[in-house]
């Protein structure tokens, strides 16, 4: 049961892992869209327009048809209506751009001083204008309307009679206006006056009336920053790390409240043996040791400090089940100090029932190195530790009676100290079932 919620726990880090990685690299890419959209840039603007237009005429006993061509002269007062078809082609040349734009159909009558080129009165009448239209990379606009020619050559008569003007140039000017927006291109918006124009002169008289039509193809260079759903980019490129963040921030959250008492023992005593590797050496539970006070040690960093008075080897002792270390120093004279790393202390820690000996902010493997340390060899080991087989036995309740045989380990004579001991007899352990290895007795006839 134990196994199987680990199981499942490791899976569950693992799939929430993968999303927050995903989400990461998600928002990432949306930076990358963000920023590399607002590059501005010089495209190519092609354009073509045409104008097509009739002037359709009054009933008359001279003209057999009741449309002409165009490019040619009429008669103002047999003027009718002016049948018109706009048509004007857009495209964005070696890059396709999303956009909109919209168009209108404008009239302006104007009246100018001939003399001075002033313009004495001017009216403006939109005729049609679009709904807004989105398109890819090209637009094209075609538009047809008929232009009531007396009705502004009417309110011409009516001004120039009303005011006595005689010496004026009137004319009645009909354009096509493009105004391209920002679709998902951040562009000056590309006002066109005219893409298309038609000047009808008006007149009160009777005479020749000479239409024109502007016209013709041109190429343009525009400029442009893309920003193609900037503001999405951002927002999505937010919304993906702050997810990421919540992810890892619930991951580490979830990772400490859900681990084993095992599992941090362990985390911790690998960050210390792989960042002072060089200061520990590591030796079995087997020697042979006689009476020696125990003096506990209230953080790694002391036993450091005194390995470094002391000149002594600081020796790393875990017990079977791999459940608890302890770290010690024999200085001589029945001496020996020790720092304990165990699965009951960790429990003790967590239950605010044992003041903490460890802190894991002591140790940063991101520190330098130390340099490598000489190790001492196992004779010099068991002369230190044997020597307090020489002293009287003591009695003290912290103290190890000690032992001429190898059938207690040392490791478990450390434990049966009082310091050790109470939290040892208040703790168990949880996690898996640990038990202990039957003692042996060695044949000495063998």
């Amino acid at each position: 049961m134990l196994e199987s919620k680990r199981e499942r726990n490791k899976l569950l880090i693992s799939v929430m892992l993968v999303i927050a990685i995903f989400m990461l690299l998600l928002g990432g890419y949306f930076v990358y869209r963000f920023y590399s959209s607002n590059k501005e840039e010089y495209v190519k603007l092609s354009e073509k327009s045409e104008l097509d237009y009739k002037v359709c005429l009054k009933e008359n006993n001279f003209y057999d048809d009741k449309c002409l061509d165009k490019n040619n002269q009429y008669v103002a007062s047999l003027i009718d209506y002016i049948p018109a078809k706009f048509d004007y082609d857009l495209k964005f040349l070696g890059k396709s751009i999303n956009f909109k734009y919209i168009y209108k159909v404008e009239a302006r009558f104007n009246v100018i001083d001939k003399d001075n080129k002033r313009t004495l009165f001017t009216k403006k009448e939109v005729l049609y204008e679009s709904e807004e239209k989105s398109v890819s990379n090209e637009a094209h606009i075609k538009y047809d309307l008929n232009i009531d020619y007396n009705k502004y050559n009417d309110l011409l008569s009516k001004f120039v009679t009303i005011y006595d003007l005689d010496e004026t140039i009137n004319d009645l000017n009909v354009y096509l206006k493009v105004n391209i927006t920002d679709g998902n291109t951040l562009m000056e918006d590309i006002t066109k006056d005219s893409v298309v124009s038609l000047s009808i002169p008006l007149t009160r008289k009777t005479v020749d009336v000479n239409i024109k039509a502007a016209e013709g193809i041109s190429n343009t260079n525009v400029l442009i920053k893309d920003n193609e759903n900037n503001t999405l980019n951002m927002v999505s490129a937010f919304v993906c790390v702050l997810i990421s963040l919540m992810i890892i921030a619930y991951l580490i959250y979830y990772y400490l409240s859900t681990r084993t008492v095992l599992e941090i023992y362990q985390t911790r005593i690998k960050k210390i043996t792989s960042t002072y590797d060089s200061y520990i050496q590591r030796i079995s539970g087997n020697y042979p040791i006689g009476a020696s006070q125990i003096c506990k040690v209230v953080s790694f960093r002391d036993m450091l400090e005194i390995k470094d008075t002391s000149d002594k080897p600081l020796l790393m002792l875990e017990n079977e089940a791999k459940t608890g270390t302890f770290f010690m120093i024999p200085v001589g004279e029945g001496v020996i100090y020790t720092y304990a790393l165990r699965v009951e202390d960790i429990m003790a820690e967590q239950d605010g029932t044992n003041p903490p000996d460890y802190d894991i902010t002591d140790f940063d493997i991101k520190e330098e190195k130390p340099k490598r340390k000489k190790k001492y060899t196992k004779e010099k080991i068991k002369e230190d530790i044997e020597k307090t087989t020489m002293l009287n036995i003591i009695d003290d309740k912290n103290a190890i009676k000690g032992t001429k045989d190898n059938d207690e380990s040392l490791y478990d004579q450390l434990e049966k100290t009082a310091t050790f001991k109470s939290i040892k007899d208040n703790y168990y352990f949880p996690d898996t079932k640990i038990k202990k290895k039957k003692k042996t007795t060695k044949n000495k006839n063998k």
